[in-house]
This record gives C-alpha cells, structure tokens and sequence, in this order.
C-alpha cells in the first residue's frame, strides 16, 4: 500500500471513531469499529455488514467500503463508497475518499457537479411532490383570473413565479437523481470484457475497468447493456456490476 493510502487508513480510523460517538449503534457497527481499529479487516466486514441488514446508513456503507479496500478488494470498496455518497451527497469526507481509491485504479477522480449535489438537496420523492404541486397551482394561477373575469392581483403573479421557479427546479431534479440511479460499477477485481449481444460466446465489444462507472441502458436474462464512463458500450454479466440502486 503506498504512503498515501497508509495515510487515508489512518485518517479513515479517525473518521469512524468520531461516526461511533456521534450515536452509531454500538453493536455490531461498534464491533466492526473495534475489529478495524485492530486491523482484524474480516471481522469488520462481517460486523459492518450485520450493521447494514439492520439498517442502511451512509457510515455503515462507507466503513465497510474501507474494510474492503484494506482486504484488497478496490472495486467493492468503490461500489460501497458510492452508495455512502448517494446517501449522504454533501460529505466531504465520503467524497473525498471514494475520489482517493479510484485513483488507486487508475481512473479519473473527478468531482462532483454542482448540479448533482443540488439535486441530491432533496429526496426524489420530494422533488417529484414538488413538481406535481407547483404544475397545479401554476395551471390554477393561470386558468382562475380568467374563469372569474377579474384582475390578476400581486398575489396571483407572485404564486405564478414561485410556481414556475419551482418547476425549473424539480424537473430536472428528478431526471438527474433518477439517471443517477441507473448507474452502477463493475465490481470485477480485474478488467472485464462488454459483449456484442447478451452471451458470453458474443464478440467482445470493449472492455470496461475494475471499479468503473457505467450507466444501464437495457437488461436481457443475466445480462445488462451499459455504457462506460469511459465511452465503452457491452453487454456484461451481472455477476460483474452492480448498480448502485441494489
């Protein structure tokens, strides 16, 4: 491991105490704490993904995406670090780390766009409710002035604005957070080829890295098409990605 990722270790074991005494579940996310503090990295899987089955929380998955990189499993840990991000999007610390171990493979780090964090402001859910009250109370600004044959008063114009501000706001909300559940990574601990077809025996059409990102754009069987960040697009296993909605 290279002086860097010696660093990110110690860095991460700060990071996870401080996730223990902000009220954490003492057991077994606690016990995946200790077992990682003690560089028992097993152990803390297992505690960490016990914490998991009771309830997902963003500390839990980003814990144990560390587990999973010191075990030497980079592509798990980048899927779990994802999935932490996702859930908690404006964390730097999550951001920080999941940037540090793609590097680690090679791939670009990137960050994230200011349109995607405020997005993730709100659930999709919200944003849908959001959309769906302002288009009616927009439809209704607009139709009841003329029903009742009366002025459009202040108010009327002000609901009108608020109405169409919101709109442009939670539209494209949903369809970014929605896109954004479409991706996934391949969790493959070496490079994977994409298929022409959904077969194994179908000509090889690209090869997709060890961590990468990929957007889903059809399903058959066993098998999903997707399109690499880096432009590759195949079908693959779906033993070997996975996306981050799961």
């Amino acid at each position: 491991m290279s002086s860097f990722f010696r660093t990110l270790a110690l860095y991460s074991l700060t990071a996870i105490a401080a996730f223990a005494a902000n009220g954490e579940p003492a057991s077994p996310f606690q016990s995946g704490i200790e077992a990682y503090q003690d560089a028992e990295y097993e152990t803390a899987k297992t505690q960490f993904n016990a914490a998991l089955e009771l309830a997902e929380t963003a500390a839990a998955r980003h814990n144990l995406g560390l587990a999973h990189f010191q075990l030497s499993a980079p592509a798990e840990a980048v899927w779990q670090l994802e999935r932490a991000q996702l859930l908690e999007p404006f964390n730097a610390g999550y951001r920080y780390k999941l940037e540090a171990v793609r590097q680690e493979l090679g791939l670009f780090a990137g960050s994230a766009k200011w349109y995607t964090l405020a997005s993730a402001a709100l659930p999709t859910k919200t944003w849908l409710i959001l959309a769906t009250v302002s288009f009616w109370l927009l439809l209704a600004a607009l139709i009841l002035p003329r029903l009742s044959e009366t002025k459009i008063s202040i108010r009327l114009k002000t609901l009108r604005v608020i109405s169409i501000t919101a709109l442009i706001l939670s539209i494209p909300s949903v369809w970014i957070n929605l896109r954004l559940l479409q991706t996934g990574t391949i969790i493959t601990d070496e490079a994977t080829s994409l298929h022409a077809a959904p077969a194994s025996a179908a000509p090889q059409s690209g090869t997709a890295r060890t961590g990468e990102r990929a957007r889903i754009l059809d399903q058959y069987n066993h098998f999903y098409q997707i399109e690499t960040e880096g432009q590759a697009t195949g079908w693959i296993s779906k033993d070997a990605f996975r996306p981050l909605a799961d």
